[in-house]
C-alpha cells in the first residue's frame, strides 16, 4: 500500500459504507516514464470499473470520481473514508523494451490488510489483447475474494443484529460446509432474510437452490422440489438484471423444474451480465450438463476453475467435469475428476456417484462396491427410486445407464 497523505476537506461527512460490498478502482500508476502510456493504463481501469459494475451484488465508484486521484499520493484509507468504499483496488504498469507488466492489489481500506495481488506480463504488441486479459482476471479474481471477505467479515459479526444482507452473507458458509446442519442453517437464514425483506431476491434464489440442491443430498422436506420451482420462477420475474440470482435460478429451472431450454436462456443472460462470475461458469455447467450438452459443460468447469482457482465451489465444478466425461463414456477421466472432487469436497453426493458410475463402467466392481458403501454411509436414505424421482437429465439414456450403474455397485432400490 502506498502510504502518502492527500489533502481533503476535513469538514465534509464521510459517506456512509453501502450494504453492498464496495469498491473503488484507483487510476493505475505508470512506471514507464513513457507519457505514451497513460492511455493503456487509463484504459485499463476503465475496462475494470466497468467489468466490476456488471457484478451487480457490488456497489463500484464511477470513473470521474476514482480518476480525481490520478497522480496524486494517497493512503488508501483515507480513499476508502472519503468516498465510503470498503475495498480499494489499485495497480502499476511498466513497460521494458517491448514487454510490459501490469501489478493489481486489492486492499481493506478499513483494516489496511491485503485481500488479493497478481501481477501479469505480455507484449506491447498484442496491447490490445493484453489489456482484455488482464480486466477479465482481475474481475474474476476480485468478485470470489470480495466475497470470501464479507463472508469472513459476516461470521465476525454479533447475531444479535442483523441485516438481510448480512443474513445471506452468512448462509453462504453454512451452504459450502456440505453437511445435513449447514444446510439447515442455509434455509433458516434464508428464511429470516425474506421475512425482513420478502423483495430480497439474492436471498430468495439461494433459498430455492438449497432447497433443490438438498434433494440430491437426500437432505430435503417433501415440498422442496415444488417450493424451489415456484421460488426460482419468482426470481426469474422479478431479478433480470442480478446475475447471481440468475445463476441460481437457472440451476432450480433445470434441476427440479427440468425446463431446459429456460435454464439454458437465463444462465446465458447471468453471463452476459457478469461474463467474469467463476460460481456463473460453475452454474452454466452444471446446466449444460443437465441439458445433455458435456462438452459446451466441460468448457464452463473449466473457466469458472480458470477464473477463480481456490474457490469453495471448486469441488462443485470438479464433479461436473467427472460427471460430463460419464456422458461422452470416457470413463477413466470420468474417474479421475470424481476423485479429485472428493478430495475437494468430501459430502458433495454428485462426486461419490460419479466415482461408482465410473468404476462399474471400467468393470471395476469390487471398488465400486465399495464406493457404494461410502456413498450409504454418508446419505442413508438414497435409494435408486429416489434418483429415478430426481432424473434431472435431459438425455434420458444416461439417466438409465446411470441408474443402472448405480444399481449393479449395490445402491439399493
Amino acid at each position: 500500500m502506498r502510504a502518502y497523505r492527500v489533502e481533503s476537506d476535513a469538514s465534509a461527512a464521510p459517506p456512509p459504507l453501502p450494504e453492498k460490498p464496495s469498491i473503488a478502482v484507483l487510476p493505475f500508476t505508470n512506471m514507464s516514464g513513457d507519457p505514451d502510456q497513460e492511455y493503456f493504463a487509463d484504459g485499463l481501469v476503465e475496462d475494470i470499473i466497468t467489468g466490476l459494475s456488471r457484478v451487480n451484488s457490488f456497489f463500484v465508484i464511477a470513473r470521474n470520481s476514482s480518476f480525481t486521484y490520478k497522480g496524486r499520493a494517497v493512503d488508501l484509507r483515507q480513499v476508502g473514508r472519503e468516498l465510503g468504499v470498503r475495498y480499494v483496488l489499485e495497480g502499476s504498469i511498466r513497460r521494458a523494451g517491448s514487454r510490459v507488466r501490469i501489478s493489481g492489489q486489492l486492499v481493506d481500506a478499513i483494516s489496511g490488510h491485503h485481500v488479493w495481488a497478481d501481477r501479469f506480463e505480455g507484449d506491447m504488441c498484442d496491447i490490445f489483447d493484453l489489456q482484455d486479459k488482464v480486466t477479465e482476471s482481475v474481475v474474476g479474481a476480485v468478485e470470489p475474494s470480495i466475497r470470501l471477505e464479507e463472508i469472513k467479515q459476516a461470521r465476525m459479526k454479533p447475531t444479535d443484529y442483523m441485516s438481510a444482507y448480512d443474513l445471506y452473507l452468512r448462509a453462504l458458509p453454512r451452504f459450502y460446509s456440505m453437511t445435513r446442519e449447514g444446510f439447515a442453517d442455509v434455509r433458516r437464514l434464508t428464511n429470516e432474510a425474506l421475512s425482513i425483506d420478502p423483495g430480497f431476491n439474492l436471498a430468495k434464489a439461494l433459498g430455492a437452490y438449497i432447497r433443490s440442491i438438498s434433494v440430491s443430498q437426500c437432505w430435503h422436506e417433501p415440498e422442496d422440489t415444488r417450493v424451489a420451482t415456484r421460488m426460482a420462477r419468482e426470481v426469474l420475474a422479478e431479478a433480470r438484471d442480478d446475475p447471481t440470482s440468475l445463476r441460481f435460478a437457472a440451476q432450480v429451472i433445470a434441476y427440479s423444474a427440468k425446463d431446459y431450454e429456460m435454464a439454458l436462456a437465463t444462465i446465458e443472460r447471468s453471463l452476459l451480465l457478469n461474463p467474469n462470475s467463476a460460481q456463473g461458469h460453475t452454474s452454466c455447467g452444471w446446466v449444460n450438463a443437465h441439458s445433455g450438452r458435456p462438452l459446451v459443460a466441460i468448457e464452463h468447469f473449466h473457466r469458472a476453475m480458470r477464473l477463480s482457482p481456490v474457490d469453495p465451489e471448486k469441488g462443485i465444478a470438479l464433479s461436473g467435469i467427472g460427471m460430463s466425461y460419464l456422458m461422452l463414456e470416457r470413463y477413466e477421466e470420468a474417474l479421475a475428476w470424481g476423485e479429485r472432487a472428493l478430495q475437494e469436497m468430501p459430502n458433495y453426493g454428485s462426486s461419490h456417484r460419479v466415482v461408482i458410475m465410473a468404476l462399474v463402467k471400467l468393470n471395476r466392481l469390487e471398488e465400486a462396491r465399495a464406493a457404494a458403501r461410502r456413498l450409504m454411509e454418508a446419505f442413508p436414505t438414497y435409494t435408486l427410486t429416489l434418483q429415478r424421482q430426481i432424473n434431472p437429465w435431459q438425455d434420458k439414456v444416461f439417466g438409465e445407464r446411470y441408474v443402472e450403474a448405480l444399481g449393479i455397485s449395490g445402491v439399493p432400490e
